[in-house]
C-alpha cells in the first residue's frame, strides 16, 4: 500500500520526520526518504509566526507518496528552504520552486558533509 506522507526536518533529532498525511501522527524518522508525486508546501501563517517571533516552528513540508525506490532518474537539483530568504523552497540559484511543481524528491543525509539534503527531479 502506498502511504501519503508529510516530511519535515526535525531539528531536535537532526533527521527527517515522517508524518502520516491524514492523521498527522509521526510514523517514523529516517536519513533516507524517497517520495513520488511530491510537492513542496510552506504555511505562510507559520512562516510569519517564525519571522515575528524569531523562533523555529514546523511550517514547511514535502508532501508525497512514500516509495522504496525512485527508479532511474538522471537529473536532480538540490533545493533549500529558509523562511528568512523566501516564502518557498528554492534551488541553488535562488529560483523558487513553483507551487504547481510535482515530481520525485529524495531527502537524505549527505555522506560527505553529513547535512540533511533535499533533491528534486528536474523535468
Amino acid at each position: 500500500m502506498l502511504t501519503k506522507v508529510k516530511v519535515y526536518k526535525n531539528l531536535t533529532r537532526n533527521t527527517w520526520s515522517i508524518q502520516d498525511y491524514k492523521t498527522r501522527k509521526v510514523i517514523g524518522y529516517s536519513d533516507n526518504i524517497k517520495l513520488r508525486d511530491a510537492r513542496f508546501v510552506v504555511s505562510e501563517a507559520g512562516r510569519q509566526r517564525v519571522l515575528n517571533e524569531k523562533k523555529k516552528y514546523v511550517h514547511a513540508f514535502v508532501v508525497g507518496t512514500l516509495v522504496d525506490n525512485l527508479g532511474v532518474i538522471a537529473n536532480f537539483e538540490q533545493v533549500r528552504y529558509n523562511p528568512y530568504v523566501s516564502g518557498s523552497f528554492y534551488n541553488d540559484a535562488s529560483n523558487p520552486v513553483s507551487e504547481d511543481w510535482r515530481g520525485a524528491v529524495h531527502l537524505f543525509r549527505d555522506q560527505e558533509t553529513q547535512r540533511l539534503t533535499v533533491e528534486k527531479e528536474i523535468a
